[in-house]
């Protein structure tokens, strides 16, 4: 599902072609899998320039299921490093979402906590 334009949770990586990066559960639960990865380090462990780029691989095998993890370092030896850490960083970002917002909206409009 994607979110309206305003409230997108999803980051372009120009490739070959602009390809979609989104941290969705299905990334996140291969990648922590792959990497043996807690959610709790998972800032530490995208701190690594081989884990950050696996993540990214799931996030756009997602998309392309004929990616390969060597066909992703060919494609991502066009592109500046600072770009690849940037869109990963960003996609991470807008998939765990902003902390504030998701605590107000379960707080809001709860009848239990009214009571």
């Amino acid at each position: 599902m994607n979110k309206s334009p305003d409230n997108n949770d999803i980051v372009i990586l120009e490739l070959d072609r602009p390809r979609e990066l989104k941290l969705s559960h299905k990334v996140l639960k291969r990648f922590c899998a792959a990497t043996g990865s807690r959610l709790s380090d998972i800032d530490n462990t995208v701190d690594d320039y081989d884990n950050m780029t696996m993540l990214i691989y799931y996030m756009l095998l997602a998309d392309d299921p004929d990616l390969t993890p060597e066909k992703l370092d060919d494609l991502l030896d066009d592109v500046p490093i600072g770009i690849v850490l940037k869109k990963g960083a960003e996609a991470i970002k807008k998939g765990f979402g902003e902390p504030e917002k998701a605590e107000s909206q379960d707080n809001a409009e709860d009848p239990l906590a009214a009571k």
